[in-house]
């Protein structure tokens, strides 16, 4: 009978099937290795240079309503420099991505130019509001229906970026997960507050 020996890579070969398994049946530490990534400089979005005003496309018409009642339409924006989230609570990039983007929220949201509009693609408010209220963030949370949000804003999925300038044409769409807590996405959107 030949008896096995357990070595380093026997070890970290069961480790990483193990890892693999609970990544794949874990919404929750999926997200939390996505965190760690972004904490170390992976995922960040690349922010187009403010002077560079070439085939902008105007703002998609939406309509989003926050569980208090209060409406925003980015048609009537114009003036702001707004900043729309696509996400839902069941994502594990976009509960990855909630903190930068909080933290980015925390750093402008005195900013009278600016708008932050996060979307709960589900539209289901009440959960929406109570998870971000639970995670401690700050966001304001709204939805829609799908007449008034239209899923081709998202249509690659979620979660999804949108930053529109003052002049109501996007100048930032960024799809899939990213750190938005910069100092350079920052200074992006303040820019942007400044033309």
């Amino acid at each position: 009978m030949q008896r096995y020996k357990f070595n380093w890579s026997n070890i970290i070969t069961v480790f990483m099937i193990l890892l693999a398994g609970l990544l794949i049946f874990s919404p929750r530490l999926k997200s939390w290795l996505i965190m760690g990534l972004m904490a170390l400089g992976f995922f960040k979005p690349d922010i187009p240079p403010l002077k560079d005003r070439q085939n902008l496309n105007p703002a998609p018409a939406m309509l989003a309503r926050s569980l208090q009642g209060n409406t925003v339409n980015l048609q009537q924006e114009k003036g702001k420099v707004i900043f729309v989230n696509f996400w839902a609570t069941w994502c594990p990039p976009c509960l990855a991505e909630l903190p930068s983007i909080n933290g980015l929220y925390q750093k402008v949201k005195n900013n009278p130019n600016i708008l932050f509009v996060t979307v709960d693609v589900d539209n289901n408010l009440e959960k929406s509001t109570q998870f971000i209220r639970e995670k401690g963030y700050d966001l304001p949370v709204y939805g829609g229906d799908p007449i008034h949000v239209p899923d081709k804003l998202y249509e690659n999925g979620i979660p999804t970026t949108l930053v529109i300038d003052k002049k109501g044409d996007v100048v930032f769409t960024h799809f899939n997960r990213a750190n938005y807590d910069s100092d350079e996405f920052e200074q992006f959107i303040i820019g942007l507050t400044k033309q």
